[in-house]
C-alpha cells in the first residue's frame, strides 16, 4: 500500500505492508484502526529507485470499516485512509 495514497486490505489481516516513495523515512501517526501499534511504525525511505517497504503488525485482525492515518512525509490536504473490507 503506497503511504501517501492509502489502499485496501482484506477482514482478517494480521499486518500491512506499506512502501515509502520518497527520500526520507516516514512515520505513521494518529491511526485508531483497531490493533493499530501504541509505537508510531516507520517506513524506510526509498534506496535509489527502489521504494523502501515497511510491515506494520496488527496485534488483532483488521475489522470492516475506513480508517484514516497521517504519514509525515505527505503533504496533502486530506489524510490517506485503510479501507478494510
Amino acid at each position: 500500500m503506497d503511504i501517501c495514497a492509502g489502499g485496501t486490505i482484506s477482514i482478517g489481516a494480521q499486518s500491512i505492508t506499506f512502501t515509502n516513495d520518497h527520500k526520507q523515512a516516514c512515520t505513521i501517526t494518529s491511526c485508531d484502526m483497531p490493533g493499530w501499534p501504541t509505537t508510531d511504525p516507520v517506513i524506510p525511505a526509498k534506496q535509489g529507485s527502489t521504494p523502501g517497504t515497511g510491515v506494520v503488525k496488527l496485534s488483532q485482525p483488521a475489522t470492516k470499516g475506513d480508517y484514516n492515518y497521517t504519514p509525515d512525509c505527505c503533504h496533502q490536504q486530506n489524510d490517506p485512509v485503510i479501507k478494510v473490507q
